[in-house]
């Protein structure tokens, strides 16, 4: 899979420029240019999601269209906020008690769904160091970028970059865990061709990652899935899920994930961010969050 990285790091400085200057509703006024170039000028995307809107049992219209790039827009702004004026954004949590499993380490159910990146300080308080398993995508300026807002209170957070090798990511993984620290790892979106897991997703079977799955299994740690989604301009959710791992297989832990993943989409349905045919992946134009 190709990883296609779209803007620049002195496009991100203008629009914190502009965010300093006017304010958090200017640029949200701003963006909907942005969600109106992709309706204009990116139909494979548009197609993508039809498949997927089409499998909700819904029509993606122009204006749903339009919705649902503006919500990632704000998700990706938000993004930066977070890092440069945390107190700019709310978050309310749903079962935090099942996030609290983690106190002695395990392992978090990333999703492509909502502003995950948003919300890292929000839960340092209540869990140990958290190592995220993720392809470091983001290259040059824009990551040096990133790293000059990291917030004080993101040390506790650390990358495990796929991108060295399946070896040296292993060793990490296992060390956090045997350090009874947390691992967060994306589910819903393959990594490697070679390590899925069929699951029903929407009335079809689909592809996801087994890797999370898997080291669950194997390393009899927590499960907790995880996801944060807007509710409402500057004011996000956090729903925790606990899924059990006791006397089942892997498929059937799996499946319970896509399980609460449905249920949370149906409910959240213009926040899903795969821009791909997630229900046939071997069209896939990868363009990670």
């Amino acid at each position: 899979m190709g990883v296609k990285q779209y803007g620049n790091a002195l496009g991100h400085k203008v629009i914190l420029t502009i965010y300093k200057l006017l304010g958090y509703r200017f640029v949200s006024f701003i963006l909907n240019f942005v969600a109106l170039y992709y309706v204009l000028f990116t139909p494979s995307v548009k197609q993508s999601l039809e498949s997927y809107y089409k499998h909700l049992g819904k029509e993606l219209s122009y204006k749903a269209y339009f919705k649902h790039i503006k919500l990632f827009s704000l998700s990706i702004f938000d993004r930066f906020i977070s890092r440069n004026k945390a107190d700019e954004l709310s978050f309310e949590r749903e079962n935090r008690e099942a996030f609290l499993a983690l106190q002695e380490g395990g392992i978090v159910l990333l999703s492509h769904i909502g502003g995950w990146a948003t919300a890292g300080h929000s839960m340092k308080a209540d869990i140990p160091p958290m190592n995220i398993v993720m392809h470091e995508s983001t290259k040059g300026e824009i990551s040096e970028f990133e790293k000059s807002k990291q917030r004080q209170n993101e040390t506790n957070v650390k990358i495990i970059d796929l991108n060295q090798g399946a070896i040296a990511a292993n060793i990490q993984i296992a060390n956090a865990l045997m350090n009874k620290e947390v691992v967060a790892m994306m589910a819903d979106r393959v990594t490697d061709p070679r390590k899925v897991v069929l699951v029903d997703f929407l009335g079809s079977k689909v592809e996801i990652n087994k890797n999370p799955f898997d080291i669950a299994h194997r390393f009899n740690k927590p499960l907790v899935a995880t996801f944060v989604v807007l509710t409402k301009e500057k004011h996000y959710k956090l729903i925790f899920e606990n899924i059990s791992i006791n006397e089942k297989s892997l498929e059937e832990i799996a499946q319970e994930y896509m399980n609460i993943l449905t249920k949370i989409i149906k409910i959240y349905p213009n926040q899903w961010y795969n821009f791909y045919d997630f229900f046939n992946p071997r069209t896939i134009n990868v363009n990670k969050q």
